[in-house]
């Protein structure tokens, strides 16, 4: 099953990071319609989705180093945004 593992890569007390560690299965319904799998995923992990940002590059299924998912915490007075961002290849 898909999972989000935190990641140890901000000191940023507003800012969340994970790992997206997906099957192949996964990844083929992810690439097939991204917004709805990630909205969907988040939800069952227990995130409140207010807006979600898709690399280009997820929509086009070309994810080859894997993908990020950054969760940027709101102030009181606005919302939360996920990124969601293909991992850069070294």
């Amino acid at each position: 099953m898909a999972t989000l593992k935190r990641t140890d890569q901000t000191e940023l007390p507003n800012v969340e990071v994970f790992d997206l560690e997906l099957s192949e299965d996964e990844l083929s319904d992810l690439y097939a319609d991204p917004e709805k799998y990630l909205r969907d995923l988040l939800d069952r992990e227990g995130h409140q989705v207010n807006r979600l940002l898709i690399d280009t590059r997820v929509n086009a299924g070309d994810c080859g180093c894997g993908i990020k998912v950054v969760h940027s915490l709101a102030d009181d007075w606005t919302k939360s945004s996920h990124v969601i961002a293909c991992e850069k290849c070294l």
